[in-house]
């Protein structure tokens, strides 16, 4: 009945892994048979493995256990051709015995040790271990049979098999070759394949989409690995800037798009072996050629100029230039391109908008523009850091001599220089496009002061704050100053926007409109410096002023008799007009007698106060009130 169990059991375990598992006998015998199950491991040559062409296992175990079959007439059956864990299939009592090799094995009711052998120092075993569904008579009679095996059998044996491999292992090497050498032609041309994207890649990404020349990348590149050390000195860089705000507004897009397709024309035709020209920004262009001496480079860049403000679109009745460009002989050092390209930017918008075509630059222009980018860095830290602080100097009404108003002047804190005044860094801010950052930043602080000094006594005090005719022409100007002054909470009527007479007329049509709305607002607007610079008096007639400001130059001229009617004369025009007068600058006891003498309705100037910061300011008003 056991012997039936043992086998109803092996023939379903047959049954579960029939989709997957190869039966193979060691020996079959005509006679009676005893038929025990063997879960063996496919792949432990050469102590055991699955042969695929002879379609059995072969190796050291299965040809003692075929010594072990002649002497006691069983038959071991093989059930894992494949690599069915056979560990399991003995904890699953599926087999009788399961064979092991190398290290051991732990598990099962009993077990019998086929041959040992030393590998690297360590002793190495093999043999079989019976589960629990072995019969004991079998076991007995297999430990017999394998006991009688000599030590000469075993070692003839193991010699046999562990001096060659078996005959599956070349298919599988061979397999594993072809394998490689398809994974190894795979690789080589996925990477010819991405070596191609990355120079299709770098290749879009070096080109101007507009015009097909070479990009700013391009240029970089190339300006890298064409200009050596050795031939450097050779070479001058170019930077050509084309006018394209004049030539959209006048021409429209159209005519700019020909233009850029002309220039780019004109810039390959003129560019030679081992020369570099690519468009670099919107309206910039770059080209680095070789020239013997300056005016050989002057010349050769002429005639590429003269081309470019000769084509028809671009041409003018009055001969007005559309392209500039400034031009640099490279010296030994010169090997930072955008640096190089930075400064030539710079410097080639000095004659922007000139009669001046090109613009020869040596190394002390360019370190000019170096050093005025480091004042432009050190002005951006210095907003970050709120280094820029608000002093106010007062003004005084030229009858009772009370203070009125107080106009709000830039002073900067440098952390590191101290404090400078803002003749020092008004233009840098002008030249580096910040100055419309610093008006409003100052303006902010007007607002708050305001504010502070709401519902104390100090409440009627004005103040102006001053902005340049770059910030007064900028469209969103009214914009900037709602969304700035909104955010406190003030009489409207106590700030004054003070703007320079040229303000109005660089950008007449903007200017004019944001002055007109800053009266709309509530504000007060102040006209400063009447007197200096290009006077157009018609301005007091055209806008909406309040206050003028006599400049300091005019009342110098007071020591003379028409010095003094010009200063009579303009109190009265403006007066005429209905606008009220502040005379500037004034220092010395006998400017505040002339000034104290006239129509002039307010005095401002260091003889009253100085420019003080704002932790003074109360303190000032209160001794000079009482004073």
């Amino acid at each position: 009945m056991k012997k039936f169990t043992a086998v109803f059991a092996a023939l379903l375990a047959l049954c579960i892994n029939f989709a997957y598992a190869e039966v193979i006998t060691t020996q079959k015998t005509d006679g009676y048979c005893d038929y025990v199950y063997v879960a063996g491991s496919p792949d432990r040559y050469p102590f055991e493995y699955y042969d695929n062409k002879d379609d059995e296992y072969k190796g050291i175990i299965p040809e003692m256990l075929k010594k072990i079959s002649e002497s006691t007439n069983i038959d071991f059956v093989y059930i894992n051709g494949d690599k069915t864990d056979k560990n399991s299939m003995g904890e699953n009592l599926q087999v009788e015995i399961v064979t092991f090799t190398e290290d051991g094995y732990t598990y099962g009711k009993d077990y019998i040790e086929l041959l040992s052998y030393e590998n690297e120092g360590k002793t190495k075993k093999c043999g079989l271990v019976f589960t629990s569904l072995a019969d004991e008579d079998m076991i007995a009679k297999i430990k017999i049979a394998a006991n009688e095996i000599t030590v000469n059998e075993r070692n003839g044996i193991y010699l046999s098999y562990a001096s060659e491999k078996p005959k599956t292992s070349y298919m599988w090497t061979i397999a594993a070759i072809i394998l490689s050498m398809l994974l190894v032609a795979f690789i080589v041309i996925l990477l010819l394949r991405i070596k191609r994207m990355k120079r299709e890649y770098t290749a879009d990404r070096m080109t101007d989409s507009e015009t097909g020349m070479g990009n700013l990348q391009f240029f970089k590149y190339h300006f890298r690995y064409t200009i050596s050390d050795i031939s450097r000195s050779l070479y001058y860089i170019a930077y050509i800037i084309l006018d394209s705000s004049y030539l959209r507004s006048y021409h429209g897009d159209s005519s700019f798009d020909d233009v850029l397709k002309y220039t780019a024309s004109v810039l390959s035709e003129n560019t030679g072996d081992r020369e570099i020209s690519a468009r670099i920004t919107e309206n910039g262009f770059a080209f680095a050629f070789q020239s013997t001496n300056d005016e050989d480079a002057e010349k050769r860049l002429k005639e590429v100029m003269n081309k470019l403000n000769s084509f028809e679109v671009v041409k003018e009745k009055n001969n007005k230039l559309v392209f500039h460009s400034a031009v640099y002989h490279l010296g030994s050092s010169d090997r930072n391109c955008e640096i190089l390209l930075f400064n030539l930017r710079k410097n080639c918008n000095r004659i922007f908008g000139t009669e001046k075509q090109i613009l020869f630059c040596d190394t002390h222009s360019m370190n000019i523009i170096q050093e005025e980018k480091k004042i432009t860095e050190s002005i951006l830290k210095g907003f970050e850091n709120n280094e820029f602080k608000m002093y106010l100097q007062f003004i005084v009404d030229n009858k009772t001599k009370k203070i009125t108003s107080a106009e709000a002047l830039s002073r900067w804190d440098n952390r590191e220089k101290g404090l400078i005044g803002p003749v020092k860094y008004i233009e840098n801010m002008e030249t580096a496009g910040l100055i419309s950052k610093h008006d409003f930043y100052m303006f902010e602080r007007a607002c708050r002061q305001l504010e502070k000094w709401k519902d104390t006594k100090l409440n009627n005090i004005t103040l102006s704050c001053n902005f340049t005719r770059i910030t007064l022409s900028e469209e969103n100007f009214i914009d900037k100053l709602k969304m700035i002054c909104n955010g406190y909470n003030f009489d409207k009527s106590k700030i004054a926007i003070e703007i320079t007479e040229d303000a109005i007329e660089k950008d007449r049509e903007t200017a004019t409109k944001n002055v007109r709305l800053c009266k709309e607002l509530g504000f007060r607007v102040y006209l400063d410096d009447l007197g200096s610079g290009y006077t157009s008096l018609a301005n007091l007639c055209d806008y909406p002023i309040d206050v003028v400001k006599i400049d300091r130059d005019i009342l110098l001229k007071t020591d003379t008799d028409k010095g003094k009617d010009l200063f009579s004369g303009i109190i009265a025009l403006a007066h005429s007009l209905n606008i009220k007068v502040i005379c500037e600058g004034v220092e010395t006891e006998e400017q505040n007698t002339l000034v104290s003498s006239s129509d002039c309705d307010f005095v401002q100037g260091w003889y009253y106060s100085k420019a003080l910061p704002l932790e003074e300011c109360e303190s000032f008003i209160h001794k000079y009130s009482k004073i």
